[in-house]
């Protein structure tokens, strides 16, 4: 009874983390679209690396910071994989594509249900029934819809980024959610984000730009929403990683992916962005269908998890 107890706890803390680490995304979503920094990737390493620093601090304080350093060693291409794979790539992705679309197209980045269903056919022969067939083509057409707005016509940069990062995303989360199992999810996040944060310095060092200068030449407005946004996103990378942890992996992402509501209500009261009837159309239907796509796999996780402990 008390074990029943328990797991419901952890269950209900690990939905509310993930709907706390859902508004937090969406509100860092909004701030990467205001500030106007031409180096994306730039951007991206400043806010990785620095919320990199907030956990490690967190860490040393908490004590965990010697544990960090041997989990590191020992557990270093999971951390690789998951720093530079699942992170600093997709949000590099993300921030340079919302300097080409508006914030609404952002719910393209919800077609990672459906990477996450092929990949668990892929790596795990998960049955894909007929249901997941219908909803995934009712989100491709959903994502037709916002990208073309009902006209043929090439789809943007920005947009292809969009559809492309959630597949990194998902990489990403599959070995995060086991290497948990048996690290602290705060380690697990340091390492993601400082990795992440890292391995883009490296590129704009091989691209030879003085990054320094680049550093310097930031607005001061800019800078301090940076900051914000690498507190943020250490908070909300933290209570995401916890919800994984907590609760299966479909229903956090049926949470989270509502994130795009959240920054596009910022964008029109505050940008001044528009959203057409058909595009909204498309966002409807893509947000029904990939919502239904994670309850269907999430009914599906819990019957095999029932299933496991009978037997």
């Amino acid at each position: 009874m008390r074990l029943k107890h328990s797991r419901l706890n952890a269950e209900s803390l690990g939905t509310v983390s993930a709907i706390v680490s859902t508004v937090l995304t969406g509100i860092n979503i909004y701030l990467v679209k205001v500030i106007a920094i031409s180096n994306r990737l730039l951007l991206t390493s400043l806010i990785l690396t620095l919320a990199g620093l907030v956990l490690a601090i967190v860490n040393t304080i908490s004590g965990r910071i010697i544990e960090s350093l041997f989990l590191g060693k020992e557990h270093l291409f999971e951390f690789l994989w998951i720093g530079i794979i699942g992170t600093s790539i997709p949000l590099s992705m993300v921030y340079y594509g919302l300097s080409l679309s508006p914030i609404s197209n952002t719910f393209l980045l919800q077609v990672e249900v459906i990477y996450s269903m092929v990949l668990s056919r892929l790596l795990l022969r998960e049955r894909i029934s007929g249901w997941q067939i219908l909803l995934s083509l009712s989100a491709f057409l959903g994502v037709f819809l916002i990208t073309t707005e009902g006209a043929v016509r090439e789809i943007s940069v920005g947009d292809i980024l969009f559809l492309l990062a959630p597949f990194f995303f998902q990489c990403g989360h599959v070995v995060a959610k086991n290497l948990m199992r048996i690290v602290n999810p705060l380690i697990t996040v340091m390492f993601r984000l400082l990795i992440g944060g890292i391995a883009p310095l490296f590129t704009l060092i091989i691209l030879d730009q003085n990054f320094l200068e680049s550093i310097r030449g930031i607005p001061g407005n800019y800078g301090a929403m940076i900051i914000g946004v690498s507190i943020s996103y250490a908070i909300g990378n933290s209570f995401w990683y916890y919800s994984v942890r907590n609760i299966n992996l479909s229903r956090a992402t049926s949470i989270i992916i509502t994130y795009p509501l959240v920054s596009m209500i910022l964008s029109l009261f505050t940008l001044g962005e528009k959203i057409s009837p058909i595009k909204l159309l498309g966002i409807v239907i893509t947000f029904s269908s990939i919502l239904g796509l994670s309850l269907l796999r999430g009914k599906s996780e819990l019957i095999t998890q029932r299933r496991g402990e009978t037997h």
